[in-house]
């Protein structure tokens, strides 16, 4: 329960430039000041740039800032994503109804927007998160690697912010000896490999809740999932045995 005479925020989102956005029922009455959960460092102020990594209490007078906003817009944080940039800050809401401010380290990726595995392929597209826009249209490489093993080459396309490509599911499983093999799939755009994954929306779990439709090749059953860190990542299971 929320303690009575807690300031209550109706919106709060982090804007492109990193400024923490908040709008109140009422005037505004004071500044934002906020405090690192771990270090207690307090940093005075909407101006997010350069904040530590962790997570950061929002308070006004002293006192934590409750929202009625849950902090996500899959629109608002695919814009976001389009700004290469080395950190990520996110406006959360707590379990308690407490707005906070996550501040992470990323790297560029593709942010996987469909998967198809079908007609003997994987087919994949997607947007660069936190990284540089291709100018104009230009090929781009798309590799699976094995965990423990070789690595096959399919081919792609990179224009502006998005990705598509495939790669071949029958040189992954051909020579399987291994009940089950892993396999990393990665897009190459400009010279950098940049790994795939589903990060922005707010679905967790997606390791147990995104079941993609298998292919096979010859015995060997071939799936695409999502790992624990959300990325994609293939399972080439030998069919018969026990898994």
């Amino acid at each position: 329960m929320v303690p009575t005479g807690v300031r209550r925020a109706v919106t709060s989102r982090v804007e492109d430039d990193d400024t923490l956005r908040i709008e109140w029922p009422g005037p505004d009455d004071g500044g934002i000041v906020l405090r690192h959960a771990e270090t207690g460092e307090e940093h005075p102020g909407v101006e997010l740039a350069g904040l530590a990594v962790g997570t950061w209490t929002v308070c006004k007078h002293g006192t934590p800032v409750v929202t009625d906003d849950p902090g996500f817009s899959l629109d608002g944080l695919v814009a976001y994503a389009a700004t290469p940039r080395r950190k990520e800050v996110r406006a959360v809401r707590s379990s308690q109804g407490i707005l906070t401010v996550v501040v992470r380290e990323v790297e560029p990726y593709v942010e996987v927007t469909r998967v198809g595995p079908e007609d003997g392929v994987i087919a994949v597209e997607g947007i660069i998160a936190y990284g540089e826009p291709v100018a104009g249209e230009r090929p781009a490489g798309f590799t699976a690697v094995a965990r423990k093993g070789p690595q096959v080459t399919g081919a792609g396309t990179a224009s502006g912010r998005h990705f598509s490509g495939t790669v071949p599911i029958g040189p992954m499983a051909e020579g399987q000896t291994r009940q089950r093999v892993f396999w990393d799939l990665f897009a190459e755009v400009g010279g950098v490999r940049l790994e795939l994954a589903a990060r922005l929306d707010d679905v967790e779990g997606k390791k147990a809740r995104v079941r993609f439709p298998a292919q096979r090749a010859g015995q060997v059953r071939v799936r695409p999932y999502f790992t624990d860190t959300d990325s994609l990542a293939v399972a080439c299971t030998i069919e018969g045995e026990n898994t």
